[in-house]
Parts: structure tokens; C-alpha cells; sequence
């Protein structure tokens, strides 16, 4: 496998015609690696199908399920992305990534797509950060990504078929300028809808509030959501808030009052309108929603002339060097090469070009002692090496408070601190290290490094889950905390907690709100008295849960915070965070640390960062950095060495 995932195949692997040169992305749904063909000549992208809740690589490079248990919903979602290929086939439009061919091999699926260098509107709102001191777009860049959506949505929409996951990285600025969108999220839905679980369905910020729940009706409505939350971030630097946050009391704040200095007014509106939480007051079409927008949108126009120029150079790049888009990942696709010019039909300009390369190939001649001369005399470039990471304390883990009398445990109680890391010292000169050849101790290192990496991938991933099933928690609180909630009843408890939501056979069964009499409120989804499902918790002290339960603790995916503090997010055990998850302390610095946990500790390969000043990817135990590893500073300076209980006590150059 490669070190950029660890559920890749290895770059060089030959997939029918295609032969795999580099991973340009990876998701919770499949991995896009950029490949040869061999029969064309010609770069493609292709996207494989494999989806983490349900397959892994197996050791002969074969995807496969899990488990017995996921074999029918693996095989299930397996068609579907097939069937998406088949429909995105059919398209042939400048501002929606071309379709080439698909195929079945090792046990999955692969979709071949064009490939072209360019540039996600993600990148590009990150290298205004740099340069312009926010995540956002000068105007005129912003009026030519909102006709490039529009006029590929328009497209989309007409032959029944929507794309479901508009994001900023889903959308590609190619080379020539032209924007397209990418990755299609119809296989994801499908999958989501057959397993009740929205991992690796939506993105948050740019996602309606419909795709949350997975048996409601979506449309055009709902894209054109999406692309208004996209134009939102180019706009004023940031996405609108996350559509699960806007139940209730809606933070929205219209870029119509906000930004209005900088555009025109029925351009800002036409945004608004399109982010309106509540699918019946947006436009219900493309058409109706570029009317919105007035005269500040050109008319509709489906040639692929309308470029966007390239951002801004970076002054840290020499210029004219473009920075190169990996192309189609989940995320980073690329579309259609532009057709080559006409042939000439005359020769004068071939007998041109003859007569000019005789006239070169004599001076070349002429001058050859002279260029020989200065080809010998040229010094040698040093290949340059690529730095590696440095060392960091853990944070401490979230304060909270005793188990409540509310009949259910409390999930967020007495979690145990997670001990400090000491800064890292060098060792002392009296105690030297014993014999130890820094060849073996760089390569034990750089083992440490690679199982660090792999490990941080899977965390990323369940990271990103946890934060989706947190959305989903709040969704169903939200839900359990309505006024007109069907069949809700009123229960008091002896010790003053009390109970609104639905009842069964005289306990709280359903959908429901419980509140202690210190503060503590529980709500989401409940059985036979106990929060089982979806659910959040808040304590009195700020602290919070949301995610999935079992048996009244917080079992599964989710997302625990203390406001300001810290914040963990990946899987739960009995309220403390268990196998790949994130967990960050909050404060002057930030400190990070991912990896695979155990009883709220750290053990095992992860990677830890202390706010810009330093990286260290390596092994811990209880929470500390405890073996082989490497460190990079702010300095980019790599140290290689090894540590026990978070103090450096041997170190290679």
C-alpha cells in the first residue's frame, strides 16, 4: 500500500488499460487516483468504489465487505455508483466533468473520467487567506463561478439528475478558466437512504437541511442550496452557519446587509433566498432562481467561454508557475480537455517552419564548441530533501460532573484527565545515550512515522463522521423538542427531573426532552426510559454530547465538547472516546492529537501538533509520546528520536 492511504493500491498497479500513478484523493466513499491510459496515451482520473463503513482491501489488493452482514449493502451500493457512471455518461457540457468509460475489477468498481490540471474553488478560497486576509473572492471571480453553477446545474436539472454534494472542492477552475463541477453524490444518497446513516452523505455547511433526514423530499431546491452556501463562502470568507445549527433560532445573518458595499443588491438577495432553511421558500429551479439575480448574471449561455482568470500569484511562487490540481479527487476531479484547433489547410506556414529550423539547426552547428564549453563547465544541483515533524503535551480531558439523578447515567461524568506532556528536553550530557547507530534509530523512526500516518488517516475519517452524526443528534433533538410533538406527555420525577416527549407503557419511549432539576437536559431519541440512538446532552457547566447512545451513555459516533476548553470527536465507549478519533485542546495555543484511543488515552501510532510551532508523528502511550518517532518544528527542521513518557531521550540527526 502507499503511504497516503493505507487502503490504496499500490501507484503502478495496472487496472485494464490504466495504469496508476498517484492518489489525488480519498473519502468515506472511495479513492480517486490519477492513471495512464495506454491505449490513448492520454492522463484520466479514475474514481474507485470503496466505501469505508462497509469494505476494506484485503491483503491480495481484492475490496471487500467487512463483514456476512455488509455483503448485500456493499454489492447494493456497488450498482449504484454504477449507475451514476452510466447517467454522468451522457452529459457533454463544459461545466460538468466528462464521463469516459467504467469497469469492474478486484472486486469493486471504477469510474474513468477526464483529467485536467486546475485548481477546487477550495484552493482557491486558501490562497486568498494567504494573500488577501480572508477566505474570499474579488467580485468579478464570484459573478463567473455563480453562471459556471448555474449553467451546469441548469444542465444537470434538465435530464432529471441532481448532484447532492455542491462543496467548494467539488468544484474545479480548470486551466483554461472554465468551472465544472465534480464528484456527484448520487451513489452516497442511495446508500445512505438503504442503510439509515448519513456518513459520507453531506457535507455540513453546504448541505440543506432535507439531506439530513434521508426519507425527505429533495430536488433542484436542494442543490441550488448548496451552490448558494458555495457562493456564501466566496462572498464573505466563511459558509453559512451548518443547517442542523438553524433549527429553531436561525443564526443567518443576509449577505444582502452584510456585504452589501461590495455587490449588487439582487445578487446578494438571490443568495439569501437560495440559503432559506426551509425548502418552500427557495427558488424551486434553476431558471427561476437566475431570474432572482436580475442583470447582475449575464443570460444563460452553455459555451464553455466563460473563463474565470487565475487568483492572484503567490508571492511565495516564482511566477508564472501555476500550482497543479491533483485532479478528480472527492473533490479535486478535473473536466474536458478543450477541442485542438482546426488543421491548416494551407502550406505556408509549414514551409515557414522549415525555412526557420534550418536557419537554428546552422547556428546550433555554428555554435556548438561554444555550447559545449558551457555544458561541461555547469555545476551540479543537490536534490533538495523533504523535511519531516516535532514534539507536543497532550490536553487535558473534559471536566465534568458526577452521574445525574435523572434515571439514565450521565454521559459526559467524571472523565479522567489525560496526563500532561512535558516539554521536550534534550538529553543531558551526563547521561549520554547508550550505543544506539543512528541508521537503525532514523529507520526505526520512519517505521514509527508511517503507522503514525495510517493510523491519522483513519482518524480523519472518523472524525468527519462523528461531526456528520453530530449534526444528525441535533436533528433528532431538535425534533424531540417540538411544541406540536405528536403523542408527547408530561412525567415528573421524584428527584424533580421532568420528562416531555412520547411515552409508551408508562416510559419514555420515542422522541423526548428530560430535564434535571440541576440543569442537565437530555434530548433525542429514547427507549424503554433510556436515551438509545440519536441524542445530545448539555451540562450545566457548558459541557455537551452529541452523537449516538446506548443504554443511556454515549456509545458510538460523536462529538463531545467543553465550550472553549477542549473537544473530542470520533467513537465512544460508556462516555470516553475509544479506537480512531480527534482530540483537541482549546486555548492560547491549540494543541491535537489523533490517532487510535483507548479509555479517553492516547496509545499506540498518532500524530500530535502544538499550534503552528510544532508536529510529531510517532507512538504514544497513556497519552504521552512514548517510543519512536519524528518531530518538525516551526523551522520545518525535522528531528528523529526516541521518547519515553513525553521527554526526548535519544535523538538521530
Amino acid at each position: 500500500m502507499t503511504s497516503d492511504n493505507v487502503q490504496a493500491l499500490p501507484l503502478g498497479t495496472q487496472i485494464g488499460d490504466y495504469r496508476l500513478d498517484a492518489i489525488i484523493g480519498h473519502g468515506g466513499f472511495g479513492i480517486t487516483y490519477r492513471a495512464f491510459d495506454g491505449q490513448l496515451a492520454k492522463v484520466v482520473a479514475i474514481k474507485e468504489y470503496l466505501p469505508i463503513e462497509f469494505a476494506v482491501r484485503s491483503a491480495t489488493g481484492q475490496v471487500v465487505p467487512r463483514g456476512a452482514r455488509y455483503a448485500d449493502d456493499f454489492a447494493w451500493g456497488r450498482e449504484r455508483f454504477l449507475d451514476e457512471a452510466r447517467a454522468l455518461a451522457r452529459f457533454r457540457h463544459p461545466h460538468i466533468v466528462p464521463v469516459l468509460r467504467f469497469l469492474e475489477a478486484n472486486g469493486t468498481a471504477y469510474t474513468v473520467m477526464e483529467f485536467e490540471d486546475g485548481q477546487s474553488v477550495a484552493q482557491w478560497l486558501q490562497r486568498t487567506q494567504s494573500i488577501q486576509q480572508g477566505r474570499r473572492l474579488p467580485p468579478p471571480d464570484v459573478l463567473r463561478l455563480a453562471e459556471g453553477m448555474l449553467n451546469g446545474l441548469g444542465a444537470v436539472h434538465a435530464q432529471g439528475f441532481l448532484h447532492r454534494d455542491i462543496k467548494p472542492s467539488n468544484i474545479i477552475v480548470r486551466r483554461d478558466g472554465v468551472p465544472v463541477l465534480i464528484d456527484f453524490g448520487a451513489a452516497r444518497q442511495a446508500m445512505g437512504g438503504r442503510t439509515r446513516t448519513l456518513t459520507s452523505v453531506l457535507t455540513p455547511q453546504y448541505a440543506p437541511i432535507e439531506q439530513y433526514a434521508l426519507d425527505s423530499k429533495q430536488g433542484p431546491w436542494s442543490d441550488i442550496y448548496s451552490a448558494a452556501a458555495v457562493l456564501h463562502h466566496a462572498v464573505a470568507g466563511v459558509p453559512p452557519p451548518e443547517a442542523a445549527a438553524r433549527v429553531g433560532h436561525d443564526p443567518y445573518k443576509p449577505l444582502a446587509v452584510t456585504q452589501a458595499d461590495r455587490y449588487d443588491p439582487a445578487f446578494l438577495s438571490a443568495i439569501d433566498r437560495a440559503l432559506a432553511f426551509s425548502p418552500d421558500q427557495r427558488p424551486a429551479s434553476v431558471e427561476v432562481w437566475r431570474e432572482m439575480f436580475g442583470n447582475s448574471l449575464d443570460v444563460a449561455d452553455n459555451s464553455p467561454t466563460r473563463r474565470m482568470p487565475p487568483p492572484a500569484a503567490d508571492p511565495s511562487r516564482s511566477a508564472g508557475a501555476a500550482p497543479r490540481l491533483g485532479g478528480a479527487r472527492r473533490g479535486e476531479e478535473v473536466a474536458t480537455a478543450a477541442p485542438p484547433p482546426p488543421p491548416n489547410r494551407f502550406p505556408t506556414r509549414t514551409v515557414a517552419l522549415v525555412v526557420v529550423a534550418a536557419v537554428v539547426a546552422a547556428g546550433v552547428w555554428i555554435a556548438r564548441p561554444h555550447l559545449s564549453e558551457r555544458l561541461t563547465a555547469a555545476p551540479s544541483t543537490a536534490a533538495a530533501t523533504t523535511p519531516t515533524p516535532t514534539p507536543l503535551p497532550p490536553p487535558t480531558a473534559i471536566a465534568s460532573k458526577p452521574a445525574t439523578p435523572a434515571p439514565a447515567p450521565s454521559p459526559t461524568q467524571s472523565r479522567a484527565p489525560v496526563p500532561q506532556t512535558s516539554t521536550p528536553a534534550a538529553p543531558a550530557p551526563s547521561a549520554p545515550e547508550p550505543a544506539q547507530p543512528d541508521k537503525e534509530l532514523l529507520a526505526q523512526a520512519q517505521h514509527a512515522v508511517d503507522e503514525a500516518r495510517a493510523i491519522y488517516e483513519k482518524a480523519k475519517d472518523t472524525s468527519a463522521t462523528a461531526r456528520t452524526m453530530a449534526g444528525e443528534a441535533r436533528i433528532a433533538a431538535a425534533r424531540a423538542a417540538q411544541a406540536n410533538l405528536e403523542n408527547a406527555q408530561r412525567i415528573t420525577a421524584d428527584d424533580g427531573a421532568s420528562y416531555i416527549g412520547q411515552v409508551a407503557d408508562g416510559k419514555r419511549q420515542g422522541l423526548g426532552v428530560l430535564e434535571s432539576k440541576d440543569g442537565d437536559r437530555r434530548a433525542g431519541e429514547w427507549q424503554a426510559d433510556q436515551m438509545e440512538g440519536r441524542g445530545t446532552e448539555r451540562l450545566p457547566d457548558g459541557a455537551r454530547y452529541e452523537g449516538q447512545w446506548r443504554e443511556g451513555r454515549p456509545t458510538g459516533l460523536g462529538v463531545m465538547e467543553k465550550p472553549g476548553v477542549e473537544r473530542e470527536e470520533g467513537s465512544f465507549i460508556a462516555g470516553k472516546l475509544e479506537g480512531p478519533g480527534l482530540h483537541r485542546t482549546l486555548g492560547t495555543t491549540s494543541i491535537v492529537q489523533m490517532g487510535e484511543w483507548h479509555g479517553d488515552s492516547l496509545d499506540g501510532p498518532g500524530v500530535e501538533t502544538v499550534g503552528d510551532s510544532e508536529r510529531y508523528e510517532g507512538s504514544f502511550r497513556a497519552g504521552k509520546r512514548h517510543g519512536f518517532g519524528q518531530v518538525t518544528g516551526a523551522d520545518k527542521k525535522v528531528t528523529s528520536g526516541r521518547w519515553e513518557d513525553g521527554k526526548l531521550v535519544a535523538s538521530g540527526p
